[in-house]
């Protein structure tokens, strides 16, 4: 013969501070806190080794760039070094450029303004010649912007300002650029 209770068991309470909780429903939230506790746990340990590696990873760049100091010092004082002596080739290039070649150009350029106009300042920067001044009339400024296209073989001059309020007597002020003429290529030639 087999017995069998088929009564319902007996509900077990607990009590906690003072508050009565079923057993089975205190353990199922117990459990499921565990649960979540332990996954949390599990999280924060997976980034806390996350963190350490990168840590390794940051000391260890950081040594590499500690040893390599002394090369990036070295390369900075080349760069440095590079920059002045372009700079220095720059100012050989414009200095040799200003000889004779320039003396003939600006008095090529102050023999092409007729009576008329008056320059008041020749500027020489990147190529070309920034001048500025005064004439009589459009017309004789018209004449001026043409003969100093003619002045210097290969170049040509264009008005870049005209203002004809400020000049004293009824004038009109300018400023005009001639473009020096670009060097003749070299041509290449075979070498046996």
């Amino acid at each position: 013969m087999i017995r069998a209770n088929l009564l319902p068991r007996p509900k077990e309470n607990v009590r906690v501070f003072g508050f009565e909780f079923d057993a089975e429903y205190f353990r199922q939230a117990l459990s499921a806190c565990a649960v979540i506790v332990s996954v949390a746990l599990i999280g924060i340990g997976i980034e806390c080794l996350r963190i350490h590696r990168f840590e390794v990873t940051i000391a260890s760049e950081e040594g590499v760039l500690a040893t390599h100091t002394a090369q990036r010092e070295q390369t900075k004082r080349l760069a440095l070094d590079v920059a002045r002596y372009q700079e220095f080739a720059r100012e050989a290039e414009m200095f040799r450029r200003s000889g004779p070649e320039a003396a003939i150009a600006v008095a090529r350029i102050g023999n092409a303004v007729p009576n008329r106009v008056w320059l008041d300042a020749i500027d020489r920067n990147a190529g070309a010649y920034q001048l500025s001044g005064v004439s009589t009339s459009v017309e004789a400024l018209s004449g001026t912007i043409l003969s100093l296209g003619r002045a210097l073989p290969a170049s040509s001059a264009s008005l870049v300002s005209i203002d004809n309020r400020g000049a004293d007597g009824g004038g009109v002020k300018f400023s005009a650029r001639v473009d020096e003429p670009s060097p003749a290529p070299v041509a290449a030639g075979l070498v046996r």
